[in-house]
C-alpha cells in the first residue's frame, strides 16, 4: 500500500506533496508559518533552498520565509522523517 493509503491527506493551496525521508514516507506535522518555523531551522534550510531555486535573490528568499503565514499564504508545510527525526518542509501559495 503507498502512502496515501496509509496516511491521512491536507488541504493545499496547489497539489499536496509528501516527503520522503531514509526510504520512508515522512510524519505531517502540519500547515506552519514563520513563527513556528522558529524551532525548525533544518526545515527553513530546505524552505531556503526551495526557494533560492526559484532564482529568487537572498534579500526576496528572506522576505518570503518571513512572510509565510500558518492560516494564510504562503504557508508551509512541515515533516518529521520517522527515523531520523529531520524536520523538511515546502511551501505553497497561490
Amino acid at each position: 500500500m503507498g502512502i496515501a493509503g496509509r496516511t491521512p491527506g491536507f488541504p493545499g493551496w496547489q497539489e499536496p506533496q509528501w516527503f520522503f525521508h531514509c526510504g520512508d514516507g515522512a510524519a505531517f506535522l502540519g500547515a506552519v508559518g514563520a513563527a513556528e518555523l522558529e524551532d525548525y531551522p533544518d526545515a527553513v534550510e530546505v524552505l531556503r533552498r526551495e526557494a533560492s531555486s526559484w532564482g529568487w535573490s537572498a534579500a526576496q528568499v528572506e522576505d518570503y520565509l518571513n512572510a509565510l503565514d500558518k492560516d494564510g499564504q504562503p504557508t508551509a508545510y512541515l515533516f518529521r522523517c520517522r527515523a531520523c527525526a529531520t524536520h523538511l518542509a515546502y511551501s505553497d501559495f497561490t
